[in-house]
Formats: structure tokens, C-alpha cells, sequence
């Protein structure tokens, strides 16, 4: 990798290797411009873990000690428990030169010191380099990462999760940053999770030690099998979840429609325009809730509904309607979606909700009259 004079910031970084407890040495290959001045830093590189999260060690480089280093600069740290570690080379901007990406890495030993040769992947993650800087806001935010040859796997506040699509940035912000499926209720409640997805939302709701069970529903087949390989990392919180494949919709039907694996959260049971068939069940959401509000009335729980299903609201809401069970529900949180109907918007669902008592909040943006986000809450009489 050549850098440019005036080039400043950082140019090499990775390769995100896990190391367990020892000591170690890494060596950097770096070329000095001749032109480059000799006794200005040019240069500095460190051994870093946590993903950047803490520095071990940093060492700046003037023309003059690349030259003396005869191209092979070395650093030497130690590793007390098992991390994942950088080894990066930032630019002053200062002087031109050549860095390259293969970085020797050997493990010492204590006792003898003989150095033994530590194999790094030659191919990393992709899906992380390529989302880097994605991982790096997550992780200003309290997430930590394990990053694998073929898999990411993200931690907050002990929930570990799988990313692998570039949808999840989102989703994790939406949820874990921002919050918005925080519901404090008072009482020992039942979650409906209306759009399960990849299961994140249930697993965050999970956490909460007043939820005693969630209901989780999702048509699709690959995140249906994403949700269960992430609810399998959290078998303590999970036993609470029900995870269905099949849809809530206004009435039992079936559906063969077009799905693609990169586009997951933005998809309806109408399918996408492109892409694989699949055949998917949505069945009468009222047949599928009544139940549960009836269990959750017995036990003297709340019944607290979050829903996003990509323009199927508006015939859960319908069939809720007809059936009289908005009365049974004590709060609910709705993204919704314009896809389906120019005259319908989220007006169409906050007139029967405050027919039935609730008290909404209604987070749709002026920018995006086409989609938003809904809170319900039953007020008291």
C-alpha cells in the first residue's frame, strides 16, 4: 500500500486476529520515500484490542528510523486474556511510504524465548472489513465483537448475537441504541412480536425479568433460521420465546412470493420484485391473539404488542377491530408501512386505537410521510 505525502490518518488496521494470553511480537514492513524527512514523524503503529477499544503499545516513526529499521519494524506486547487485536499504521501525512499488509506475527515463549510463527487467516471476514466502520459506531455504543473466518458474533449486555447482514446496523441501533422497544409496564407482561425478523427484538424484550413469555411470528424461512441460531447463543433468555413461521394477517391464507436473502427487514408477505420463490402461511392474527390476551387477563399480566410487518398492519388491525381486542391490550408499539394503499396512512390505525382508550404517540417523521413509528398506550379511566 503506497501513501502519498499530505496522506494523513489511518491506512492499515486489522486483521482482527483472537489471541489467547501470552507474549508476542508483530512486525511491520515499511518502505521511507527517499524524499521523505528523515527526523519528522511520518508515521506511528500500534497493537490495539477490543476492536481499537485499548491501545498495548504505539511506537511513531521518523524517515530516519525506517531507514535504520531496514524495512522490518517490530512491537512486543503481552496479551492477558483472550481478546481480539489490530495491528494498524497511521499516517502523519508528513513524508511518503509504503506499507504492506502482511504483518509476521510469532508467539514467545517465557521461558525458553523461542519464537514460534503465529498463522494468521489470510483471508478475513469480508462482511466485517467491509462494514468496519458500521462495527466501530456499535461499538461506541457498548457492543463487542468475535470475529471468526466466516461469522461476526456482537455482545450487549450479555446478549450475543449474529451479524451478517448489513440490515442488522440498523435493526441493532434501532433496538439496542435507541431503545425503542423498552417498554416499563409495572407488571409481569406477554410480548407479541408481530415481524420476529432475526429475532433481535425478542431477545432484547427478553432480558427484561418482568417478560414472562413472547410470541414471536415470522413467514420467511431465512430469517425465521436466523432468529433461531441467535436465540440458540441465548438459551437462558430464550426459553421465554415462541418462535412461529407463519404470519399475522387478516385472515389464513397462502402465498407463494419472490424473497432475497440481502433484503429481509424491508419486505412484505407480497414478496419482492425479484429474487427466489417461497412459499409462506399468514394465519388470522385475532384467531392467533385472543388466546394469549385471555391467558394474560387470567394471570394479571399486561399484553403488550410490537409490530412491524411491512404493510400487514393494516388488516391486523381490521381483524382486531372485528373481533373487540383492543380492549384486551395494554400497549402496543407500530411501525407502519404506506406500501400498500395511498389512501390508507398511520391515521387509519390511530382512529380505532383511541376509539378503544389508548393514549398515542405518533413518531412519524414530516420528512417520510410513507412509513413511521406508533406508540399505544391504554390510558386509565
Amino acid at each position: 500500500m503506497s501513501v502519498k505525502k499530505g496522506q494523513a490518518g489511518w491506512v492499515l488496521y486489522g486483521p482482527y486476529v483472537t489471541l489467547s494470553p501470552g507474549r508476542y511480537v508483530v512486525e511491520f514492513h515499511i518502505d521511507a520515500d527517499p524524499s521523505a524527512p528523515s527526523e519528522e514523524v511520518c508515521c506511528s503503529i500500534d497493537v490495539t484490542a477490543g476492536f481499537g477499544a485499548r491501545q498495548l503499545i504505539r511506537r511513531e516513526l521518523t524517515g530516519a528510523d525506517i531507514v535504520r529499521s531496514g524495512k522490518g519494524v517490530t512491537l512486543q506486547f503481552d496479551v492477558p486474556e483472550e481478546d481480539v487485536f489490530e495491528f494498524r499504521i497511521d499516517s502523519t501525512g508528513v513524508g511518503a511510504f509504503a506499507a504492506y499488509a502482511h504483518r509476521p506475527l510469532k508467539r514467545i515463549d517465557q521461558e525458553s524465548g523461542r519464537m514460534s510463527d503465529v498463522a494468521l487467516p489470510d483471508i478475513a471476514n469480508q462482511f466485517f472489513n467491509t462494514h468496519v466502520y458500521d462495527f466501530k459506531l456499535l461499538e461506541k455504543n457498548g457492543f463487542t465483537f468475535h470475529v471468526g473466518a466466516e461469522e461476526v458474533i456482537a455482545e450487549f449486555s450479555g446478549t450475543r448475537l449474529y451479524v451478517n447482514n448489513a440490515e442488522d446496523f440498523q435493526v441493532l441501533s434501532e433496538i439496542f441504541i435507541h431503545n425503542e422497544y423498552n417498554f416499563i409496564t409495572g407488571r409481569d407482561k406477554i410480548i407479541i412480536d408481530i415481524g420476529m425478523n432475526a429475532g433481535l427484538a425478542s431477545l432484547f424484550l427478553a432480558r427484561d425479568p418482568s417478560v414472562r413469555e413472547i410470541h414471536a411470528f415470522e413467514p420467511f424461512a431465512l430469517p425465521h433460521a436466523r432468529a433461531l441460531k441467535n436465540f440458540a447463543l441465548n438459551p437462558k433468555v430464550a426459553a421465554k420465546i415462541r418462535p412461529n413461521q407463519f404470519g399475522l394477517g387478516e385472515r389464513d391464507e397462502q402465498m407463494e412470493v419472490m424473497v432475497r436473502s440481502d433484503a429481509t427487514i424491508g419486505i412484505s408477505v407480497r414478496g419482492a420484485d425479484s429474487g427466489k420463490p417461497e412459499t409462506i402461511h399468514i394465519k388470522e392474527a385475532a384467531g392467533i391473539i385472543a388466546p394469549l390476551a385471555e391467558r394474560a387477563r387470567r394471570a394479571g399480566m399486561d399484553l403488550v404488542i410490537k409490530m412491524d410487518c411491512e404493510g400487514s398492519e393494516f388488516g391486523i388491525f381490521e381483524t382486531l377491530a372485528r373481533h373487540g381486542l383492543f380492549g384486551s391490550i395494554n400497549a402496543m408499539v407500530i411501525e407502519w408501512h404506506k406500501w400498500w394503499s395511498k389512501d390508507k396512512n398511520q391515521m387509519t390505525l390511530i382512529a380505532p386505537l383511541l376509539n378503544a382508550g389508548f393514549i398515542v404517540l405518533d413518531k412519524t417523521q414530516l420528512s417520510n410521510p410513507h412509513a413511521g413509528l406508533c406508540y399505544a398506550v391504554r390510558a386509565a379511566r
